[in-house]
C-alpha cells in the first residue's frame, strides 16, 4: 500500500517538493489551472473551526479541476471528535478521530483538516495533536487547513505573492502586531518557514515575550542557511522595518500567556505603537505590507496603509486559490 502524502507543517517539506509546489502553483494559475486534471476525485474538509480563504479556496479549486468537495463543520453537523489515545470517552466528543477519519478516508480521495490551538497547553499545541492523530487514522493524503502550529497553505501563498511582488531575495520583515485578544502561532510560524525556505533575510520582530516556538525557530534557520538566507529576531521595530522590502504583520498571544486569557489579553493590547502605520512603512525600501486577513483596521494596520498601493493583502489571498490547487494536485498525483 503506498504511503499517502501528508501535508501538514512546512517544517516536514524539503526542497525539491517547496520548488515543485510553487511551480505547480504558477502552472495552475488562471485559466491554466481550468482543466479537470481531478475528474472524478472527491476531497472532504474538517473544520473545528471558520474559514473564509480556505475554504472557498478549495471548494473553487475542486470544481475548477473537475472534483468533487464535501465541508464538514465539527459541531455544526459533524459529530463533536475526540483525538486523545487512551480517553474513556464519557465527555462531550461522541467519535474518536480514529474512527472518524478512517470512515472519511474510505469515501473520499482526500482529506483536509483545520483545528487552531487550544491557547491553554503550550506544550499540547507544539504537538499539534489533534491533526497528527488525524493524519495516523488517515489512508489517504490528509492536508493541514491550518493546525495549532503551522498554516502551510498560508505560508505557499506567502512565498509566492513575495515571487511575483519582489522576485528576488530581500529583507522580510514579519512583525507581531497589538490585537484585541491572544491569537494562535500558526500563520506567524508559517510565514518564517516559508520566507526561509525561500532564502530571504528574515527579520522577526516582536517585543520582548512573544517568542514563537523554539523548535520551529531553530527548523526556520537551518532552512534560511541552507537557502542561502538569514533569520534574526529583534525587539526593536523600527531596526527591523529598515530598508526592509516586506513588512509582514500579525498578532500572536504570548505562549508563556498560555491558560490565563485575561493575562494574554492585556499583554497583546500593552503595545499599541507597534500598529504598522505610514510612518512605519516609511522606514522601509518601498515595502509591500502583507497580513493573512482577516485583519482588524485601526488595531494591526492604520487604514492608510491598508488601503494603499503598498498593499499586496487582496493580491496574496487571491494566491490561495492558485497553490491550494497545486496541493490538491500532487495529493491526487496529478501533475499539471
Amino acid at each position: 500500500m503506498t504511503t499517502p502524502w501528508h501535508f501538514l507543517s512546512l517544517r516536514d517539506v524539503d526542497s525539491a517538493t517547496w520548488q515543485e509546489l510553487l511551480a505547480q502553483s504558477e502552472i495552475l494559475s488562471g485559466a491554466r489551472g481550468r482543466r479537470p486534471l481531478l475528474q472524478g476525485k472527491r476531497f472532504g474538509m474538517v473544520f473545528f473551526n471558520p474559514s473564509l480563504r480556505t475554504r472557498t479556496a478549495f471548494e473553487v479549486a475542486c470544481s475548477d479541476l473537475g472534483a468533487s468537495s464535501v465541508n464538514l463543520q465539527v459541531g455544526g453537523g459533524l459529530w463533536s471528535l475526540e483525538h486523545r489515545d487512551g480517553v474513556v470517552m464519557d465527555g462531550p466528543h461522541a467519535e474518536h478521530v480514529k474512527e472518524g477519519f478512517a470512515v472519511l478516508a474510505r469515501m473520499l480521495d482526500g482529506l483536509g483538516l483545520r483545528s487552531f490551538a487550544s491557547l491553554s497547553d503550550a506544550a499540547a499545541d507544539a504537538r499539534d495533536e489533534v491533526i497528527r492523530s488525524a493524519a495516523a487514522a488517515s489512508s489517504v493524503p490528509l492536508l493541514s487547513l491550518e493546525s495549532a502550529m503551522d498554516h502551510p497553505h498560508q505560508g505557499l501563498a506567502d512565498a509566492l505573492t513575495v515571487r511575483r511582488k519582489v522576485g528576488e531575495r530581500a529583507k522580510v520583515v514579519v512583525t507581531w502586531a497589538p490585537h484585541v485578544k491572544p491569537l494562535p502561532l500558526a500563520v506567524p510560524h508559517a510565514a518564517t518557514l516559508a520566507f526561509a525556505h525561500e532564502g530571504h533575510d528574515v527579520v522577526l520582530a516582536h517585543p520582548p515575550g512573544f517568542d514563537l516556538d523554539e523548535g520551529v525557530l531553530q527548523d526556520a534557520s537551518a532552512l534560511a542557511e541552507a537557502a542561502g538566507g538569514s533569520l534574526s529576531v529583534s525587539h526593536d521595530r523600527d531596526a527591523a522595518f529598515d530598508g526592509a522590502r516586506v513588512i509582514y504583520a500579525k498578532s500572536w498571544g504570548a505562549r508563556g500567556d498560555y491558560g490565563a486569557p485575561e493575562t494574554a489579553a492585556a499583554a497583546v493590547q500593552a503595545h499599541p505603537e507597534w500598529i504598522v502605520d505610514a510612518a512605519a512603512m516609511g522606514r522601509t525600501d518601498h515595502g509591500v505590507f502583507l497580513h493573512c486577513l482577516p485583519v482588524r483596521r485601526g488595531v494591526v494596520v492604520t487604514d492608510e496603509v491598508l488601503d494603499s498601493p503598498a498593499s499586496g493583502v487582496i493580491d496574496q489571498a487571491a494566491a490561495r486559490l492558485d497553490v491550494q490547487k497545486a496541493t490538491l494536485c500532487r495529493a491526487m498525483g496529478v501533475t499539471a
